[in-house]
This record gives structure tokens, C-alpha cells and sequence, in this order.
């Protein structure tokens, strides 16, 4: 099983406070059981870096990005390809405040054939493991 991870997943997961926490806890325990391989892109580890800085602060983003290290998560960087996909899926969307992230992950998602996304954001619809 092939698994993206999104920064709201992880936000939750890592910061105890945040209310979808629980939740994310117990979504990475059911998860964890199917031993999947987990994937990140550099997008999703810029956007969690920057929105743990602004809300918890820059030393937990750094603590957070030195722990994302020690999982073996397998990194996807973004390249123009990928980044064209997710323009044209970003440029396809009418709803007010869509994420270019989210469209980029949703072109990795398609371009590698995973089998979904851990992620709270209903822009993914039927992709997201719950």
C-alpha cells in the first residue's frame, strides 16, 4: 500500500494540541497495521514547515522536520512535470480558495498510482484513507 501524506495530517499528528489529533493518531494506528509505504513531497514538508512556524512556532518547526527525518519517509520532489499536472488541475477548479499543494498532490497521487492520501481535506474526496 502507497500512502501520500498531507500537512494537515501531520500537523495533526504532531502537535497534541491541535483538534484533529486523536483523530490522526488513531488514522496512522489503523493505517500503520496495512504496512504501507509512506510518501511526502517537498511541498507538503515546505507548507507543514511554514504553518507550524506561524502557528506553534519556528523551533517546533524545526524539532518537526528533524523528527519527519527519522520515519523513512520517501521523499517525491515536485518537478516541472508534476508541477504542470498540478497547474492544470489547479486552473480546472472553481471553488474559492484552492490550494495549489493540494492539486499538486493530486497529480502525484495519479502519476504514481497510490492508493491514497492521509489527510482531513475533503478536496480529495474518494482518494483519502479513513
Amino acid at each position: 500500500m502507497k500512502l501520500l501524506l498531507d500537512s494537515d495530517f501531520l500537523f495533526g499528528l504532531y502537535i497534541t494540541h491541535d483538534p484533529s489529533h486523536d483523530r490522526a493518531v488513531h488514522l496512522l494506528e489503523e493505517t500503520w497495521k496495512k504496512q504501507p509505504e509512506l510518501y511526502i513531497t517537498n511541498l507538503v514538508m515546505q507548507e507543514l514547515a511554514t504553518v507550524v512556524s506561524y502557528r506553534v512556532g519556528q523551533q517546533e518547526s524545526i524539532t518537526l522536520l528533524d523528527n519527519l527525518k527519522e520515519h523513512n519517509l520517501i521523499k517525491i520532489h515536485v518537478n516541472e512535470e508534476l508541477e504542470d499536472a498540478g497547474w492544470s488541475i489547479f486552473l480546472s477548479q472553481t471553488k474559492k480558495g484552492t490550494s495549489f499543494v493540494d492539486c499538486a498532490n493530486l497529480a502525484v497521487i495519479e502519476k504514481y498510482k497510490f492508493d491514497g492520501i492521509l489527510s482531513f481535506d475533503g478536496f480529495y474526496k474518494d482518494k483519502r484513507i479513513t
